[in-house]
């Protein structure tokens, strides 16, 4: 019995994380500044490591959540977030055993796709080509703190993952 709880709770390990940075990027910065998306690099992260542990239910749920707290369009961060993990699963093969720098240059284009969906659906949902300024300074800002987050994660994946598998 403890040994089924503790694999559930190990399991448990990226979804709990993902929601945790999703809180941490929508906490109200100082001021009116962008925040990095850290759940975008997340769900990029673990799909990409662990796939069986990130189901899609999971990640629509997370983008529902995300449209609720920031007031988006309902549903337009749910299909990033979709598109992320599609795109992280998919591209898993140019990840595994590369260089980290490769991961991260995978991770760029993904971020930079997802950016682009995000700002051409919230356009489209509000009827105007919104500025581009605030979601290329979050699309920086993601990138520029991904290596942070995929090695925090890393060490996650080591200690609660690894020892389980």
């Amino acid at each position: 019995m403890l040994a089924h709880l503790d694999r559930a709770a190990r399991a448990a390990v990226p979804a709990a994380s993902i929601t945790v940075l999703l809180l941490i990027s929508l906490v109200p910065w100082i001021g009116d500044r962008a925040a990095p998306a850290l759940a975008v690099a997340a769900v990029h992260y673990w799909a990409g490591r662990r796939p069986d542990l990130v189901p899609a239910p999971f990640v629509f749920l997370i983008g529902l959540t995300h449209d609720s707290v920031a007031d988006s369009p309902f549903g337009l961060m749910a299909l990033v977030y979709l598109f992320v993990l599609g795109a992280a699963r998919s591209q898993r093969f140019l990840v595994v055993g590369q260089p980290f720098a490769a991961g991260w240059a995978i991770f760029a284009i993904v971020a930079l796709a997802a950016s682009a969906i995000a700002w051409i659906g919230a356009s489209f949902y509000y009827s105007a080509a919104l500025p581009v300024a605030a979601p290329t300074a979050v699309l920086l800002l993601t990138v520029l703190t991904y290596p942070v987050v995929a090695g925090t994660l890393a060490v996650l994946d080591a200690a609660a993952l690894k020892r389980s598998a």
